[in-house]
Protein backbone atom coordinates (compact mmCIF):
# COMPACT_ATOMS: atom_id res chain seq x y z
CA UNK A 1 0.00 0.00 0.00
CA UNK A 2 1.32 3.19 -0.80
CA UNK A 3 1.67 6.10 2.12
CA UNK A 4 -1.28 8.22 0.62
CA UNK A 5 -3.70 5.58 0.52
CA UNK A 6 -2.62 4.22 3.94
CA UNK A 7 -2.69 8.47 5.79
CA UNK A 8 -6.08 8.50 3.66
CA UNK A 9 -7.57 5.38 5.61
CA UNK A 10 -6.27 7.22 8.89
CA UNK A 11 -7.97 10.30 8.43
CA UNK A 12 -11.24 8.44 7.14
CA UNK A 13 -11.30 6.56 10.65
CA UNK A 14 -10.43 9.80 12.39
CA UNK A 15 -13.28 11.85 11.31
CA UNK A 16 -16.04 8.74 11.06
CA UNK A 17 -14.91 8.84 15.00
CA UNK A 18 -13.17 5.58 14.51
CA UNK A 19 -9.87 4.35 16.03
CA UNK A 20 -7.38 3.14 13.38
CA UNK A 21 -5.68 -0.18 13.77
CA UNK A 22 -2.47 0.03 15.68
CA UNK A 23 -1.11 -2.25 12.77
CA UNK A 24 -2.11 0.26 10.15
CA UNK A 25 -0.73 3.18 12.47
CA UNK A 26 2.74 1.60 12.84
CA UNK A 27 2.32 1.07 8.65
CA UNK A 28 1.98 4.76 8.20
CA UNK A 29 4.46 6.01 10.76
CA UNK A 30 7.08 3.04 9.36
CA UNK A 31 6.04 4.53 5.62
CA UNK A 32 6.84 8.11 6.32
CA UNK A 33 10.00 7.73 8.48
CA UNK A 34 11.49 5.61 5.52
CA UNK A 35 10.19 8.45 3.60
CA UNK A 36 11.84 10.89 5.60
CA UNK A 37 15.64 8.37 5.51
CA UNK A 38 15.36 8.50 1.66
CA UNK A 39 15.44 12.11 1.50
CA UNK A 40 17.54 12.85 4.48
CA UNK A 41 20.33 10.15 2.40
CA UNK A 42 20.13 12.50 -0.51
CA UNK A 43 22.50 14.82 1.47
CA UNK A 44 24.06 12.65 4.37
CA UNK A 45 27.39 11.98 2.33
CA UNK A 46 27.66 15.72 1.09
CA UNK A 47 29.23 16.74 4.90
CA UNK A 48 32.45 14.61 4.30
CA UNK A 49 32.79 14.96 0.60
CA UNK A 50 32.86 18.67 1.21
CA UNK A 51 35.40 18.26 4.00
CA UNK A 52 37.58 15.85 1.41
CA UNK A 53 37.47 18.64 -1.31
CA UNK A 54 37.97 21.42 1.66
CA UNK A 55 40.93 19.55 3.14
CA UNK A 56 42.12 17.92 -0.68
CA UNK A 57 43.18 15.28 1.68
CA UNK A 58 42.03 12.10 2.35
CA UNK A 59 43.60 11.25 5.87
CA UNK A 60 41.91 9.11 7.87
CA UNK A 61 39.56 7.62 5.33
CA UNK A 62 39.73 3.86 4.64
CA UNK A 63 39.87 3.04 1.16
CA UNK A 64 38.68 -0.51 2.18
CA UNK A 65 36.17 0.25 4.46
CA UNK A 66 33.99 2.77 1.54
CA UNK A 67 34.79 0.05 -0.97
CA UNK A 68 33.18 -2.98 1.09
CA UNK A 69 30.20 -0.32 2.21
CA UNK A 70 29.63 0.59 -1.31
CA UNK A 71 29.38 -3.51 -2.25
CA UNK A 72 27.34 -3.76 0.95
CA UNK A 73 24.61 -0.64 0.22
CA UNK A 74 24.62 -2.19 -3.60
CA UNK A 75 23.54 -5.68 -2.40
CA UNK A 76 21.21 -4.06 0.05
CA UNK A 77 19.17 -2.27 -2.91
CA UNK A 78 19.40 -5.31 -5.08
CA UNK A 79 17.36 -7.47 -2.78
CA UNK A 80 14.99 -4.58 -2.56
CA UNK A 81 14.24 -4.54 -5.90
CA UNK A 82 14.23 -8.16 -6.47
CA UNK A 83 11.56 -8.84 -3.94
CA UNK A 84 9.79 -5.80 -4.92
CA UNK A 85 9.67 -4.15 -0.82
CA UNK A 86 8.49 -0.40 -0.96
CA UNK A 87 10.95 2.10 -2.21
CA UNK A 88 11.31 3.55 1.22
CA UNK A 89 12.44 0.33 2.62
CA UNK A 90 15.58 0.31 0.59
CA UNK A 91 15.93 3.45 -1.82
CA UNK A 92 18.83 5.09 1.01
CA UNK A 93 21.06 2.25 -0.31
CA UNK A 94 20.35 3.70 -3.98
CA UNK A 95 21.14 7.20 -3.20
CA UNK A 96 23.72 6.49 -0.51
CA UNK A 97 25.67 4.11 -3.27
CA UNK A 98 26.16 7.30 -6.00
CA UNK A 99 27.70 9.07 -3.41
CA UNK A 100 29.41 7.11 -2.13
CA UNK A 101 31.04 6.41 -5.84
CA UNK A 102 32.04 10.29 -6.19
CA UNK A 103 33.57 9.79 -2.14
CA UNK A 104 35.53 6.89 -3.67
CA UNK A 105 37.21 8.63 -6.71
CA UNK A 106 38.11 11.61 -4.51
CA UNK A 107 39.45 9.30 -1.81
CA UNK A 108 41.61 7.88 -4.56
CA UNK A 109 42.68 10.97 -6.45
CA UNK A 110 44.26 12.48 -3.42
CA UNK A 111 45.33 8.96 -1.94
CA UNK A 112 47.31 8.54 -5.26
CA UNK A 113 45.87 5.34 -4.90
CA UNK A 114 47.90 3.14 -8.35
CA UNK A 115 45.68 3.03 -11.42
CA UNK A 116 45.98 -0.58 -11.61
CA UNK A 117 43.75 -0.63 -8.05
CA UNK A 118 41.27 1.81 -9.40
CA UNK A 119 40.24 -0.35 -12.71
CA UNK A 120 40.35 -3.37 -11.19
CA UNK A 121 37.79 -2.20 -8.15
CA UNK A 122 36.02 -0.20 -11.20
CA UNK A 123 35.28 -3.17 -13.99
CA UNK A 124 34.50 -5.68 -10.20
CA UNK A 125 32.03 -3.42 -9.12
CA UNK A 126 30.53 -2.83 -12.50
CA UNK A 127 30.48 -6.43 -13.55
CA UNK A 128 29.07 -7.43 -10.10
CA UNK A 129 26.39 -4.65 -10.72
CA UNK A 130 25.08 -6.01 -14.25
CA UNK A 131 24.64 -9.54 -12.63
CA UNK A 132 22.83 -8.35 -9.39
CA UNK A 133 20.40 -6.25 -11.33
CA UNK A 134 19.82 -9.18 -14.94
CA UNK A 135 17.34 -10.84 -12.47
CA UNK A 136 18.55 -14.24 -12.98
CA UNK A 137 19.81 -14.69 -9.46
CA UNK A 138 16.80 -16.98 -7.46
CA UNK A 139 15.09 -15.90 -4.26
CA UNK A 140 17.79 -18.07 -1.97
CA UNK A 141 20.93 -16.54 -3.59
CA UNK A 142 19.74 -13.04 -2.87
CA UNK A 143 18.84 -13.73 0.65
CA UNK A 144 22.21 -14.96 1.02
CA UNK A 145 23.72 -11.75 -0.46
CA UNK A 146 21.23 -9.77 1.69
CA UNK A 147 22.68 -11.22 4.68
CA UNK A 148 26.56 -11.08 3.43
CA UNK A 149 25.71 -7.66 3.09
CA UNK A 150 25.29 -7.08 6.43
CA UNK A 151 28.74 -8.80 7.60
CA UNK A 152 30.30 -6.64 4.84
CA UNK A 153 29.59 -3.44 6.02
CA UNK A 154 30.44 -4.86 9.48
CA UNK A 155 34.36 -5.56 7.35
CA UNK A 156 33.56 -2.36 6.04
CA UNK A 157 33.29 -0.61 9.30
CA UNK A 158 36.29 -2.71 11.40
CA UNK A 159 39.19 -1.28 9.19
CA UNK A 160 37.74 2.38 9.53
CA UNK A 161 37.53 1.81 13.75
CA UNK A 162 40.73 0.28 13.58
CA UNK A 163 42.73 3.09 12.10
CA UNK A 164 41.15 5.62 13.90
CA UNK A 165 42.39 3.89 17.39
CA UNK A 166 45.69 3.46 15.61
CA UNK A 167 46.72 7.02 14.61
CA UNK A 168 44.48 8.57 17.42
CA UNK A 169 42.58 10.83 14.97
CA UNK A 170 39.51 10.02 12.75
CA UNK A 171 41.47 12.71 10.33
CA UNK A 172 38.41 14.16 7.75
CA UNK A 173 35.56 12.00 9.16
CA UNK A 174 32.54 14.46 9.19
CA UNK A 175 30.11 13.96 12.53
CA UNK A 176 27.34 14.83 10.81
CA UNK A 177 27.30 12.29 8.08
CA UNK A 178 27.71 9.55 10.73
CA UNK A 179 25.21 11.08 13.18
CA UNK A 180 22.75 10.85 10.33
CA UNK A 181 23.68 7.66 9.73
CA UNK A 182 22.70 6.30 12.89
CA UNK A 183 20.26 8.02 13.06
CA UNK A 184 18.23 6.51 9.69
CA UNK A 185 19.71 2.82 10.90
CA UNK A 186 18.08 3.21 14.25
CA UNK A 187 14.28 4.16 12.17
CA UNK A 188 15.74 1.28 9.41
CA UNK A 189 15.24 -1.23 12.37
CA UNK A 190 12.06 -0.27 13.58
CA UNK A 191 10.53 -0.10 9.72
CA UNK A 192 12.25 -3.05 8.53
CA UNK A 193 9.97 -4.89 11.52
CA UNK A 194 7.07 -3.09 9.96
CA UNK A 195 7.44 -4.25 6.75
CA UNK A 196 8.10 -7.96 7.63
CA UNK A 197 11.50 -7.58 5.79
CA UNK A 198 12.85 -10.58 7.35
CA UNK A 199 15.41 -10.66 10.48
CA UNK A 200 18.28 -10.99 8.43
CA UNK A 201 17.50 -7.02 7.45
CA UNK A 202 16.89 -6.24 11.51
CA UNK A 203 19.73 -8.20 12.56
CA UNK A 204 22.14 -6.77 9.56
CA UNK A 205 20.47 -3.16 10.44
CA UNK A 206 21.45 -3.61 14.27
CA UNK A 207 25.02 -4.51 13.57
CA UNK A 208 25.40 -1.41 11.02
CA UNK A 209 24.08 0.85 13.58
CA UNK A 210 26.23 -0.19 15.92
CA UNK A 211 29.27 0.34 14.10
CA UNK A 212 28.58 3.58 12.75
CA UNK A 213 27.37 4.80 16.67
CA UNK A 214 31.40 3.63 17.56
CA UNK A 215 33.01 5.68 14.99
CA UNK A 216 30.69 8.81 15.89
CA UNK A 217 32.06 8.36 19.83
CA UNK A 218 35.94 8.10 17.83
CA UNK A 219 35.25 11.36 16.10
CA UNK A 220 33.95 13.03 19.10
CA UNK A 221 36.34 12.08 21.34
CA UNK A 222 39.25 11.81 19.15
CA UNK A 223 38.73 14.82 15.89
CA UNK A 224 41.50 15.44 14.20
CA UNK A 225 44.16 15.61 16.87
CA UNK A 226 47.28 13.38 14.91
CA UNK A 227 47.51 16.97 12.07
CA UNK A 228 47.28 19.20 15.34
CA UNK A 229 49.28 17.90 17.72
CA UNK A 230 52.01 17.95 14.70
CA UNK A 231 51.46 21.48 14.44
CA UNK A 232 51.47 22.61 17.61
CA UNK A 233 54.45 21.00 18.24
CA UNK A 234 56.13 22.40 15.34
CA UNK A 235 54.89 25.92 16.68
CA UNK A 236 56.40 25.36 20.60
CA UNK A 237 59.80 23.90 19.01
CA UNK A 238 60.56 27.27 16.58
CA UNK A 239 61.02 29.91 19.39
CA UNK A 240 63.14 27.14 21.71
CA UNK A 241 65.93 27.30 18.80
CA UNK A 242 65.63 31.15 18.74
CA UNK A 243 66.70 30.98 22.49
CA UNK A 244 69.37 29.07 21.86
CA UNK A 245 70.93 30.86 18.87
CA UNK A 246 70.87 33.98 21.40
CA UNK A 247 72.16 32.57 24.13
CA UNK A 248 76.02 32.22 22.48
CA UNK A 249 75.63 36.08 21.42
CA UNK A 250 75.47 37.13 24.74
CA UNK A 251 77.87 35.11 25.58
CA UNK A 252 80.15 36.15 23.39
CA UNK A 253 79.70 40.00 24.68
CA UNK A 254 80.58 38.82 28.24
CA UNK A 255 83.08 37.16 27.01
CA UNK A 256 84.75 40.68 25.17
CA UNK A 257 83.70 43.13 28.07
CA UNK A 258 85.56 40.51 30.41
CA UNK A 259 89.00 40.80 27.83
CA UNK A 260 88.28 44.66 27.73
CA UNK A 261 88.52 44.43 31.50
CA UNK A 262 91.47 42.47 32.01
CA UNK A 263 93.72 44.48 29.49
CA UNK A 264 92.85 47.39 31.39
CA UNK A 265 93.71 45.98 34.64
CA UNK A 266 97.00 44.47 32.51
CA UNK A 267 98.38 47.81 31.59
CA UNK A 268 101.80 49.04 33.73
CA UNK A 269 101.54 51.46 36.45
CA UNK A 270 103.44 54.23 35.11
CA UNK A 271 101.03 53.90 32.03
CA UNK A 272 97.94 54.80 34.05
CA UNK A 273 99.62 57.59 36.18
CA UNK A 274 100.35 59.18 32.72
CA UNK A 275 96.94 59.34 31.34
CA UNK A 276 95.83 60.68 34.82
CA UNK A 277 97.99 63.73 34.85
CA UNK A 278 96.69 64.27 30.91
CA UNK A 279 93.48 63.81 32.19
Amino acid sequence: MDVLDIGKGVVVDLLSGKMPEMEVIALLMSRLLGSAIVFMSCIIKLPQIMAVLKAKSAEGLSITGFETELVAYTLTFAYGLHFNLPFTGYGESILMSAQDVVLLALVYKYAKTPTSHVALATSAYAGGLAVLLSGQLGDGIMSVLSGASFVTIMFARIPQIYQNFATGSTGQLSIFSYLITVFGGSVRIFTSITDNAGQTMVIGYMIATSMNFVIALQILFLGNKGGQGKAASAVKKKPAAKKVKEAPKKKAKKVETSDSESSESEEPAPVRRSLRKRA
